[in-house]
């Protein structure tokens, strides 16, 4: 298909390939990349993927918005609730979730709260975050920021808002986190997934156009790269059309 892919299409994409049939899964509030790959995996080979966890369920807003807390996203949907009907059944979990933050290190923690300081005198002030159950009631989450540089990759985060694998695996265990947690991380240079065995996040591939190197240099921590890193498969031309001519309609990621 004509035209060149952009970041965040790829990221799209990269995410979409790994959600399954039959799951039940959320794209959070910052949802313009998370809703457009959970859409594309339902038109590709998820159709029975459901979308919930966020105040409706299986919404078809007709074009992508920035933010899920935008009523306009909200579009045709089968149902809705309040944030008492969410917060009272958000125990149960879902199958997948999206995340992303200020800061994000080398276990997959995420950090929404600040940068610098204190959490009661920060450098900066963060959003925070609302229903934090579902960070380790869902089976697994995708991390996935649309900026990837030193300053939001670090080694430690200031504060922990979202669990990821927290220090390893002893840490991990001693809390009680026995889900998966992060799975992979989708950025606009590359996607990385985490060492089966110390659980730090380590580069899976490259983007076209980037290079090892490079993805190393806007990371503020190792990754471990050994050999060569392969490129990230990109679209194919079918998931570049529906994703461009159902799903993406004002071009909202080529923006």
């Amino acid at each position: 298909m004509s035209g060149a892919v952009s970041p965040l299409e790829q990221m799209v994409v990269v995410l979409a390939r790994d959600l399954a049939d039959g799951e039940l899964g959320a794209a959070g509030a910052a949802a313009l990349v998370p809703m457009a790959a959970i859409m594309l995996a339902r038109e590709m080979h998820a159709p029975n993927l459901t979308i919930g966890g966020e105040m409706f369920f299986n919404p078809r807003p007709g074009r992508l918005f920035a933010s899920m807390l935008d009523d306009r996203a909200l579009g045709r949907c089968e149902a809705a609730e309040t944030f008492i009907e969410l917060f009272g059944h958000s125990h149960h979990g879902l199958d997948f979730f999206f995340h992303s933050g200020l800061q994000h290190d080398a276990f997959g923690n995420i950090n929404l709260h600040h940068v610098g300081g204190t959490l009661h005198a920060p450098g900066m002030r963060g959003p925070g975050a609302a229903n934090l159950s579902y960070c380790h009631t869902s089976t697994r989450f995708y991390i996935c920021p649309t900026h990837h540089s030193a300053r939001n990759f670090v080694e430690k985060v200031d504060f922990i808002t979202i669990p990821g694998h927290l220090s390893g695996p002893e840490a991990k265990r001693a809390a009680g986190l026995v889900r998966e947690g992060p799975r992979l991380v989708v950025t606009p240079r590359a996607v990385l997934d985490f060492d089966p065995v110390t659980l730090r996040m380590r580069l899976k591939s490259v983007h076209a156009g980037h290079g090892a190197a490079e993805v190393q240099r806007h990371t503020g921590f190792d990754l471990a790269i050994t050999g060569e890193v392969p490129q990230t498969a990109p679209p194919t031309d079918a998931e570049l059309r529906i994703l461009r001519e159902r799903i993406d309609t004002t071009g909202a990621l080529r923006a």
